[in-house]
């Protein structure tokens, strides 16, 4: 029997898709801008993956360029999404281009976008586990176009610091127990509530009252609204984790 057209047809593009994605433990970074040869620590994130201590340090390869090996944490050029930070610089999020030649997953980043970077400290009463979701828009003006993506990790404890947030390019949540990536509310938007002198305390009260102003700003990826079941909804969950206080400031 021969094939028909339509499965020649879904052949090819599966073949076409396939083309150029390689799996790969060897990673390749490009920094371009005025400032990228004054970058001395440089660490990716990725897929997403944002506690600092599984942020992987690149090893200085050249004038403005840097590698890393994965190691056993290989990644596929087809799904995998990256985003850099440095000592004064965070990225937005990029694919990786595979050179299958070298079988390497090759990035460009430009340096950098200019703007204030804070490191957030984070503390709730009582100790229960929280998620920070940072919201990564494209940057404008870099020569390769970034992709949106969201970053996020969890304080089991309770409190850690969000390192490197630059509210200009990204939205930075912080959300009270489990989380689920496909709720459509990501928390608290820390952008609006951070201060860059003193610590920030919210107690239940205040983070309700946070959280209807955001929702009446359209700030949650909706319309805007004052939906009282919203309202009934965040009052119950904070009750039920026993929430009482949240203190947020900026480590100087």
């Amino acid at each position: 029997m021969f094939p028909t057209a339509k499965t020649l047809v879904c052949v090819l593009l599966v073949a076409a898709a396939a083309q150029g994605q390689i799996t790969t433990s060897h990673v390749k970074v490009l920094l371009t801008g005025k400032r990228c040869s004054e970058l001395k620590d440089v660490y990716l994130v990725v897929n997403g993956v944002d506690l600092e201590d599984r942020w992987v340090k690149l090893d200085p390869a050249g004038a403005c360029r840097w590698t890393a090996d994965l190691g056993s944490g290989t990644i596929s050029t087809g799904n995998a999404r990256f985003s850099l930070r440095g000592d004064f610089a965070r990225s937005d999020c990029q694919k990786a281009a595979a050179n299958e030649e070298e079988l390497t997953a090759n990035l460009e980043f430009a340096c950098c976008v200019q703007g204030p970077l804070r490191n957030v400290s984070v503390k709730v009463q009582p100790p229960i586990p929280i998620t920070y979701v940072r919201d990564v828009r494209p940057f404008a003006g870099d020569r390769v176009r970034g992709i949106p993506c969201l970053e996020k990790a969890t304080f089991l404890e309770g409190q850690g610091s969000i390192g490197h947030a630059q509210f200009s390019g990204e939205d930075v949540y912080l959300h009270l127990g489990p989380f689920d990536r496909k709720q459509p509310m990501l928390g608290l938007l820390l952008d609006d509530v951070v201060v860059d002198d003193g610590t920030l305390v919210l107690t239940r009260d205040g983070v309700v009252y946070r959280l209807i102003v955001q929702r009446a700003r359209g700030k949650e990826r909706s319309a805007p609204t004052l939906s009282s079941n919203a309202i009934s909804l965040d009052i119950k969950k904070l009750g039920e984790l026993k929430f009482e206080r949240a203190e947020i400031g900026v480590i100087k």
